[in-house]
């Protein structure tokens, strides 16, 4: 690999960083940071970006770098570390969490400030919708692990999931059905607010999806067999190396007719807010040049919120906008992509914008 014949300085880095920073997140773009600031926990940068980012540092600083150490790297320091010793990558193994393509049910990253009291009829109610997922969803599990057609397996989880709802009282209305053709191929985006999304778009859309769900759970036996037969991809959240390599697979799988479902926040928390998307999703329907659908949740958080999981009476709104068909190739269209379909969310998901929200508190605005 080829060193510049001066070395770059971290003023020249923290440049090419902020730049990047101020296309990904416009309401960051003034944002101050620190050498020592976290690229995807502080400034939202997670795998993919990394990849783009690789790509401007090679051309800011004459130098060849390896894509999977810039990938690896936690911090501005820790980058420049790469870039001085691009030949030990093996340095760059620590990041905390540099997922690209998260799904399935997510993780939530606070915990409860406390428990509150309940009364006995918000006992009762918890008892029985325990009752009633375990009972239904061991139904459901047996039933899909043994069907031996993928399209019997898929419909009897949408019913497993519809029966689940009704039997806890939980109204589900989902309006916008119409700009889904089960014919067609899509890439679908949704907010992720709680345990309950994976059911809720389970129960919600009647067509042949594809979630993106952690390697994690492949670990568990039960879990790994049904969500096999479901059909569903499994990616490594905590491994930015293979952060690029699942982006192709998953393109080729949406260029090859599957219908993918992705949570673009990644993860989701105890206090409501739109968070930042990540670009696996946008990068992925640009690339398989794929119509995009954002689809909004409303109401789940609220009826098992962050890490509590005392459930809680509610009602579920899915709101279905029609689809955004990428404008071309790169990055700015995929960036372009995100921001039309994190509009479309944020009008109907009914929890404030966060992105804005952070910038605010971090320029020190009310």
């Amino acid at each position: 690999m080829s060193e510049p014949d001066s070395p770059p300085d971290i003023n020249t880095l923290l440049s090419v960083i902020r730049d990047l920073v101020g296309e990904i997140h416009p309401h960051w773009k003034n944002l101050h940071f620190t050498p020592d600031t976290h690229l995807e926990k502080e400034l939202g940068l997670d795998s993919m970006a990394r990849v783009e980012l690789c790509t401007r540092l090679e051309s800011s600083l004459g130098v060849t770098l390896d894509a999977v150490a810039v990938a690896g790297a936690t911090t501005p320091n820790h980058l420049l570390k790469v870039i001085h010793h691009e030949r030990h990558a093996d340095e760059t193994n620590g990041a905390d969490d540099s997922s690209l393509l998260m799904g399935s049910f997510g993780e939530s990253t606070l915990t409860d400030e406390g428990e509150p009291h309940h009364g006995p009829g918000e006992w009762l109610y918890a008892i029985y919708g325990w009752s009633i997922l375990i009972i239904v969803g061991v139904l459901t599990w047996l039933f899909v692990v043994l069907a031996p057609f993928e399209r019997w397996r898929r419909k009897l989880a949408h019913l497993g999931a519809r029966l689940f709802f009704l039997l806890t009282f939980t109204p589900l209305r989902v309006s916008g059905q119409e700009y889904l053709n089960p014919d067609d191929t899509y890439i679908i985006v949704a907010n992720h607010a709680s345990y309950l999304d994976g059911f809720v778009l389970t129960a919600a859309l009647d067509l042949p999806i594809h979630f993106i769900a952690k390697s994690e759970l492949a670990r568990i036996l039960p879990v790994r067999l049904v969500l096999q037969r479901l059909g569903v991809e499994f990616v490594d959240r905590l491994n930015g190396q293979r952060g690029a390599s699942d982006v192709r697979r998953i393109t080729q799988k949406s260029q090859g007719g599957q219908t993918i479902v992705f949570f673009p926040e990644g993860t989701f928390t105890t206090f409501p807010g739109l968070q930042p998307f990540r670009m696996g999703a946008f990068v992925t329907a640009v690339r398989a040049d794929t119509p995009l659908i954002p689809v909004a949740i409303r109401g789940a958080r609220s009826i098992v919120r962050g890490s509590n999981w005392f459930p809680h009476r509610g009602r579920i709104e899915v709101t279905i906008r029609p689809p955004i068909v990428p404008s071309g190739e790169g990055w700015q269209v995929a960036l372009d992509l995100r921001d039309a379909a994190r509009a479309e969310i944020a009008k109907y998901c009914g929890e404030p914008d966060l992105v804005e929200v952070d910038y605010n508190k971090a320029a020190g605005t009310p």
